[in-house]
């Protein structure tokens, strides 16, 4: 299995196009030779097809390939938005950038019951089958959240409801093993819940996070998209991961979504009345560090279990 990496971080360093081989040739210098490529909402304009062009030239340039993509979190029952334009832009990208498959959010409806839930985004799924057909590209349904956040594609067993009921080759899923551990019954038995989805899983978003800690305890709950064995906290069980793909003879990456040494989030620090951002944001060296060891955490836990391809 190869390694995989996400590129979104990145883009607090190369906010531009043109900075995008620098980006791609960063990411391949901590290890990596294969991205799953973020496409940004203003990725999508008329210039859409260019950018994809781009992307493929500069990835075979280096090297490099992406065996996936994610589309832009676009809410398709929002009547301000054309979320199907976005989505089947995101398709047609990645047909002509060959990615071979993209990941699509279902979308959550206020106080929708679970059957509710699963009906709309059944639908809303259905409307992007033209558009697959047309670009051969498939789309990945990805686990979500928590139930106090109204998504009820949280388990293994969810996700394979929602493919089978779609009942067509292109739709596949994405197992998420940050938002995986937000919910009880993952942390219980993720090594059921990828036997569960089987061959219908396609690719993985690995990042690790504290879980879900019940109010009456300490409450917690983030979707943190910090490294494999952060801190003692962080509790993905990654023997119960690796020995799942394993057993169902996983065919996708070991894929990276990770957030490490990018800028943080934090209330603004005023000096003399100017705002001060000396350390906001790690310089790029930093970045190669903490990312290079990822991919050698990565490495050990592939070679670990005798599935590493460098």
């Amino acid at each position: 299995m190869k390694l995989s990496f996400a590129n979104f971080p990145l883009e607090y360093y190369a906010q531009t196009m043109a900075d995008e081989v620098l980006m791609l040739q960063t990411i391949k210098d901590c290890g990596f030779t294969c991205i799953d490529y973020n496409i940004r909402e203003d990725y999508l304009g008329d210039d859409y097809a260019e950018r994809a062009l781009r992307l493929k030239k500069n990835l075979a340039t280096l090297g490099m390939t992406a065996p996936q993509a994610h589309a832009p979190i676009v809410n398709p029952f929002d009547p301000e938005k054309d979320a199907v334009m976005y989505y089947e832009r995101s398709l047609d990208f990645c047909r002509i950038a060959e990615i071979p498959m993209v990941v699509v959010h279902a979308a959550v409806v206020k106080d929708n019951t679970r059957e509710e839930y699963f009906d709309n985004n059944e639908v809303f799924y259905r409307s992007l089958i033209p558009a697959m057909e047309r670009t051969g590209v498939e789309v990945l349904i990805e686990n979500l959240g928590h139930a106090a956040d109204g998504n009820h594609l949280r388990t293994g067993a969810d996700l394979r409801e929602m493919v089978d009921r779609l009942n067509h080759p292109l739709f596949g899923i994405c197992w998420d093993t940050g938002h995986g551990n937000l919910t009880a019954a993952n942390k219980r038995d993720l090594y059921g819940a990828i036997v569960t989805m089987g061959d219908k899983l396609h690719a993985l978003h690995v990042h690790d996070n504290c879980g879900y800690f019940e109010p009456s305890y300490r409450h917690h709950r983030i979707d943190m998209h910090t490294i494999p064995f952060a801190f003692q906290y962080c509790d993905v069980n990654y023997d119960a991961l690796l020995q799942g793909l394993k057993d169902i003879d996983y065919k996708g990456t070991f894929n990276f979504e990770v957030l490490t040494m990018t800028r943080a989030i934090r209330p603004a620090f005023r000096r003399d009345g100017e705002v001060v951002r000396t350390l906001e944001q790690p310089p790029l060296f930093l970045w190669k560090q903490a990312n290079t060891l990822v991919y050698n955490i990565g490495k050990y836990m592939l070679e670990t279990y005798d599935m590493y391809e460098g």
